[in-house]
């Protein structure tokens, strides 16, 4: 009888002991569930702040581009309509037009738009002159030069209105232009091509002497130009 007590005491505890192992080992797994329950919801609240901050930041980043595009297009940019009443008193707005004080930043953009009208003024010259239409030609070349008698289009201006009577055969009037050419713009691109038209002038009216006299200032003044290089094949090919 000691001996089955002590056989079911045994059993007893053993069984004892296994369903504490169990109960040990399920507590370790419903802990690590719950934790990572946790862990996840917490990266859950990271993530939707981060997508809030970021839509928040692409919203900035929207209105800042907006603003830009104004402020690119000649836009006038204000936060609330309180702060366009002080930005733009009907004092202030008057001070454009008072300020001839320094009217230095505006020289420069008329100037170009003046170079600009001139150039296509002397394109339309050229394309007049290329069509036979010397008449028009001419008076278009000469509003060039009245235009803007000193600048880089002058010269080239008083020569081709020469080209245009010569062109015509009236090289006495030619000649006039192309000599205000070689005195008033004596180191401009188109005084060697003015002087050597000269003596091509002289030809044409056989004055053979000063033709030759003429082709060899041209050599003499320029010699390192195209004129010259025409100058020395012509005064091979005429007979004096």
């Amino acid at each position: 009888m000691k001996l089955f007590c002590c056989v079911a005491a045994i059993v007893l505890s053993a069984c004892a002991s296994s369903g504490a192992r169990d109960d040990d080992a399920a507590t370790p797994t419903a802990n690590s569930t719950a934790v990572v329950e946790q862990q996840t919801a917490a990266i859950d609240a990271r993530v939707s702040e981060m997508q809030k901050s970021m839509t928040e930041l692409l919203e900035r980043l929207d209105v800042m581009n907006s603003r830009l595009a104004r402020l690119e297009a000649g836009g006038v940019v204000a936060e609330t309509p309180q702060q366009t009443q002080p930005a733009a008193p009907p004092a202030r707005i008057e001070q454009p037009h008072v300020m001839p004080v320094n009217p230095a930043p505006a020289a420069p953009a008329s100037s170009a738009l003046v170079g600009a009208q001139l150039a296509d003024h002397y394109r339309n010259a050229l394309m007049l002159y290329g069509r036979g239409k010397f008449d028009d030609a001419r008076r278009a070349f000469q509003q060039v030069f009245d235009q803007d008698p000193a600048g880089d289009l002058a010269d080239n201006s008083l020569y081709w209105i020469g080209e245009t009577y010569f062109a015509a055969g009236n090289y006495a009037e030619a000649m006039k232009y192309y000599k205000r050419v070689t005195v008033e713009f004596a180191e401009q691109n188109k005084a060697p091509d003015a002087l050597f038209k000269i003596a091509l002038s002289f030809e044409k009216t056989s004055d053979l002497g000063m033709a030759k006299q003429t082709l060899e200032e041209v050599i003499r003044r320029y010699p390192y130009s195209s004129a010259a290089a025409s100058s020395k094949l012509e005064l091979k090919r005429i007979k004096y």
